[in-house]
């Protein structure tokens, strides 16, 4: 019966989400189901009975009069290749290879000027120039090092997820199998999404910590001066959680969006996966890029003020304003 209840979700998976359409569904569903039993009853083999049953009601196009919606079969046009369910887990492995890669470049350039902190301090506690040149030129070159291995994981990311053109311009579509099978990965991975994002919100909240509790336990010294660089590395790992698993959650939403909005294959898609669609595509693009404008923002504020214990507010009120936006902006 599994077999059968696969095989009719796939019939009406690209179909409308009508009253009619619902219906049909439900009385094919039944006609299927009765055929099934009376030929178990007269003896059938389950994969014979299921065979006959497909060849008696497996043509859409056949029984779609009799069902009352033959104009939704005229008029739907999906075409077009299916991505198979091994298509599938590999472009969910790679999303989740991408995902690394981003939030490693990121995390790397976070970093990237804290060979100079360590410098500074360095220096301050060298006993000659030379040593304060050569500390200056090694600085130079970790954080030369960090930018350029952060700017290849971002164009290996890039040919990877080059791979997908089709997905991310939806010209490929998926069956209900996949549908369920990707679902069902994407709720499994819910706990670990809230986790990842709680942890690094706290690393970036609570960075300024290791500043605060050096200069309380030492006054001065080389400690206290490269106390800053702490606060970079975890401001770092705290984002690099939140770039990592945000971008692996966005792979699974790709992939459960080729189910068009507005039909039977679309119901099976949780709700949070499901893409928000704006009003205009000004707001759509806006939108689109939020959350790295206030990571932006955030981060240019707090580098430049250093009131890391003030500027976490951005987040909350970033959270807020997004709500706002979305319930004023989005369509229903």
């Amino acid at each position: 019966m599994e077999t059968l209840k696969n095989y009719l979700e796939n019939m009406f998976l690209s179909l409308p989400n009508t009253p009619e359409v619902r219906k049909a569904k439900s009385e094919l569903g039944q006609m299927m189901e009765d055929k099934y039993t009376e030929l178990k009853n007269e003896g059938k083999a389950e994969n014979e009975a299921i065979g006959i049953v497909i060849s008696e009601f497996g043509n859409l196009d056949e029984v779609a009069e009799e069902l009352g919606i033959k104009t939704y079969v005229e008029e739907d046009t999906s075409s077009g290749e299916l991505l198979c369910l091994e298509d599938a887990k590999a472009y969910l492995k790679d999303t989740i290879k991408c995902s690394q890669l981003i939030a490693l470049g990121v995390m790397l350039c976070i970093i990237s000027p804290t060979p100079f902190i360590f410098m500074g301090a360095y220096s301050d506690t060298a006993n000659s120039d030379f040593a304060v040149v050569r500390t200056g030129a090694f600085a130079i070159f970790v954080m030369f090092f960090f930018i350029g291995l952060a700017v290849a994981f971002f164009i290996c990311a890039g040919v990877t997820k080059g791979k997908w053109q089709q997905i991310k311009r939806k010209t490929v579509g998926i069956d209900f199998h996949v549908t369920d099978y990707t679902k069902t990965q994407y709720e499994s991975l819910r706990s670990s999404h809230a986790l990842c994002l709680s942890i690094g919100c706290m690393f970036c909240i609570l960075s300024f910590i290791p500043v605060v509790l050096i200069s309380a336990i030492i006054p001065a010294g080389f400690w206290v001066e490269c106390s800053a660089a702490f606060l970079f590395i975890l401001v770092a790992i705290g984002v690099y959680l939140i770039v990592f698993t945000a971008n692996r959650n966005a792979g699974y939403q790709s992939l459960l969006s080729l189910n068009a909005k507005g039909t039977i294959g679309n119901i099976h898609v949780p709700e949070s996966a499901k893409e928000v669609e704006y009003t205009s595509k000004g707001v759509a693009t806006v939108m689109s890029v939020y959350w790295q404008t206030v990571t932006c923002i955030y981060l240019c504020v707090s580098f430049i003020s250093f009131d890391w214990h003030i500027t976490w507010i951005i987040w909350p009120v970033a959270a807020v304003l997004r709500s706002i936006l979305n319930t004023c902006f989005q369509k229903i």
